[in-house]
């Protein structure tokens, strides 16, 4: 499988098998190779802070960063709280809120950005596209 997953928080219950099952569809619909590799790492707020403040120089917590390690893997770090509170703050099942937070790092992963109107448009179109295709 090319999407592996840890759970490396203790904050917020998080059922990874709700998550797992949707991993085959995700690599399907993204046209994931079976040799790449991205590991999905759920983090809480204090952990992808630090992350944030030290590769982004932005000292708060953020929903998801992604990390390329090579051209064919890559690190998504998804922390847990946040999803929780955008999930609550739009009124989305939290489920829901983590599938496209993994769907969003791996567009980052992939070369997709959103710092322009323009791109964000684009990769939360295609996001949203794959999302729907899921659930």
């Amino acid at each position: 499988m090319a999407i592996k997953i840890f759970n490396e928080q203790d904050v917020i219950k998080l059922d990874v098998r709700k998550i797992r099952k949707y991993l085959p569809l995700i690599e399907k619909k993204m046209f994931l190779p079976k040799d790449d590799g991205y590991n999905i790492i759920f983090l809480d707020d204090g952990k992808i802070r630090k992350l944030n403040r030290d590769f982004r120089k932005t000292d708060r917590p953020t929903d998801v960063l992604s990390f390329k390690n090579s051209p064919k893997s890559a690190d998504i770090f998804i922390s847990v709280e946040t999803a929780k509170n955008n999930a609550k703050f739009y009124r989305q099942d939290f489920y829901t809120e983590i599938l496209r937070l993994v769907i969003h790092g791996i567009l980052h992963a992939g070369g997709f950005t959103d710092y322009t109107e323009r791109a964000k448009k684009i990769m939360w179109e295609k996001q949203e596209n794959i999302l729907k295709c899921l659930l």
